[in-house]
């Protein structure tokens, strides 16, 4: 890779970690509805012009029904689960949870579309799931509430409601230009979610803090962050591009503790390195399978 695309690779890495960060700071002051529902939309508002600057607008008016589709039940319903979460859980174990989602894709590849896996794939699964085991165990994860146990299953269930999104994706809406599914997807998202955004409003005003870390969230993270991984994927391929999935979690973790100071145990690195051991392995990154990478949404 040239220079110019290893620091893109790491930029993106930032807002995409950050976004863990930010979305643990900002969902107290807002609630997980309002916070989903805004920062969505302020990323479709930033993405839209680009679907128009690409002459992709006509695929865009021709498959609303499969874009709510995508929006509903496979962006807006894991965005306000992971951010539920986040008002239980660290930004960082949020991160590693979601690494998963590979681990999961390639969970439903085998069972659903009949994808072989594979020894080395296989094996991948097996890491990753017990990484997540070690991050569970003992007294190394400190959770925010007496939640965290279930908001640990919220997040997991985001990467799994991820997976099952992006092999319908890959299924039903091949042909159509990936920045119009993303774009409108997160239109739909957001909209779909206005009503309970609106009747969860919280009724002491977020701080200024609080809107600061929402406007990133939404131009930064989702918004500026989903067109940097678009450019990624066109000059240097999806296999390279999905590096960002094992930086994304380390910023997390770091920034947490720096930001929000968060504990940062060896139990919670060790138990990310496994599960990042396993998601390289299930993608076949590593290993003898040929690389098989599942369609990123957004983050």
């Amino acid at each position: 890779m040239r220079p110019r695309d290893v620091i893109e690779l790491l930029v993106l890495s930032v807002l995409w970690g950050g976004a863990y960060l930010f979305t643990r700071a900002a969902v107290p002051a807002f609630g997980p509805a309002p916070l989903v529902s805004m920062r969505l939309g302020i990323a479709a508002l930033l993405l839209l012009p680009i679907v128009a600057y690409r002459g992709s607008l006509p695929q865009l008016r021709a498959r609303p029904l499969a874009l709510c589709m995508v929006g509903v039940p496979f962006t807006a319903l894991p965005f306000l689960l992971m951010t539920w979460g986040a008002l239980h859980i660290t930004a960082g174990l949020s991160a590693v949870l979601n690494a998963t989602a590979p681990m999961f894709a390639a969970l439903i590849g085998h069972y659903l579309l009949k994808e072989r896996l594979g020894a080395w794939r296989s094996a991948g699964l097996v890491i990753g799931f017990a990484g997540v085991l070690i991050l569970m165990g003992g007294g190394g994860v400190s959770w925010k509430t007496s939640h965290g146990p279930l908001a640990v299953l919220a997040v997991l269930g985001t990467a799994l409601i991820w997976s099952i999104g992006a092999t319908y994706t890959r299924r039903k809406m091949a042909g159509l230009d990936p920045m119009v599914v993303t774009a409108g997807s997160l239109a739909a998202a957001s909209l779909s979610l206005l009503p309970l955004a609106w009747i969860t409003w919280p009724a002491t005003p977020p701080s200024t803090r609080a809107w600061a870390e929402m406007a990133f969230l939404g131009v930064a993270s989702s918004g500026i962050g989903m067109w940097m991984y678009f450019r990624l994927l066109d000059r240097i391929g999806a296999v390279r591009a999905m590096s960002v999935t094992f930086l994304s979690p380390l910023v997390a973790m770091v920034s947490g503790a720096l930001y929000l100071g968060e504990a940062l145990t060896l139990q919670m690195l060790l138990g990310c390195a496994v599960v990042l051991l396993g998601t390289a392995l299930s993608l076949g990154l590593i290993g003898r399978s040929a690389p098989k990478v599942q369609p990123r949404t957004a983050t």
